[in-house]
């Protein structure tokens, strides 16, 4: 089965047929070949090239090919011109990223003191996509750690999940942009916010 997978749709072998008579409307292409974009599940992507094609029975339609920046070998990703245009955005400026981390103040307060709640509402935040709150979160899970550490007690099981994904969606992009380690941009991160990282 080839490693291709197409946007919101799962893995597919099909192969790519012959383009059909019954073309559907495209939706004018917001970015080029050769641009770098976030993609919400994948991450930081390449747009390979713009492609004419028609994929698992759909009527012939432009796609994007986008090349994820952490997969590897023959990793793709075909996601139709409309769809991309609607998720697809431009990577952060470093100084939009300063800015991010200033406005994660404004959300202090998230934590929660019961743990299947705090877990519920993280949850929420992390699918909400509000970059300055997920890192007031990622901020208040690394104090809540250090405080454990100092008391004896290992981090929280569910809390070091949330953190592992938070981190995930933020610090690959960061990384990017600052030319940074995975490791460095955390650090990075919480010198920002002036926390100790648990």
């Amino acid at each position: 089965m080839m490693n291709n997978r197409l946007a919101h749709s799962g893995r597919f072998g099909a192969a790519i047929r012959t383009p059909a008579a019954s073309a559907i409307p495209d939706a004018e292409p917001v970015y080029r070949a050769g641009d770098t974009v976030m993609h919400p599940s994948e991450g930081v992507c390449t747009i390979a090239e713009l492609r004419r094609m028609a994929l698992s029975g759909m009527p012939e339609r432009t796609y994007y090919v986008l090349k994820p920046a952490t997969q590897k070998g023959s990793s793709t990703v075909y996601l139709p011109v409309a769809r991309g245009n609607a998720i697809l955005r431009s990577l952060l400026s470093e100084q939009a990223i300063r800015d991010l981390i200033r406005q994660s103040e404004a959300y202090a307060g998230l934590w929660i003191a019961d743990s299947k709640l705090r877990k519920e509402a993280f949850t929420r935040i992390l699918s909400e996509g509000n970059i300055a709150r997920i890192i007031r979160m990622i901020a208040e899970i690394h104090e809540q750690n250090a405080k454990r550490a100092l008391e004896g007690k290992k981090p929280c099981a569910s809390d070091e999940a949330i953190l592992a994904e938070a981190e995930r969606l933020l610090h690959q992009e960061f990384s990017h942009v600052l030319h940074m380690s995975p490791e460095e941009t955390a650090a990075f991160v919480c010198k920002e916010l002036g926390v100790q990282r648990g």
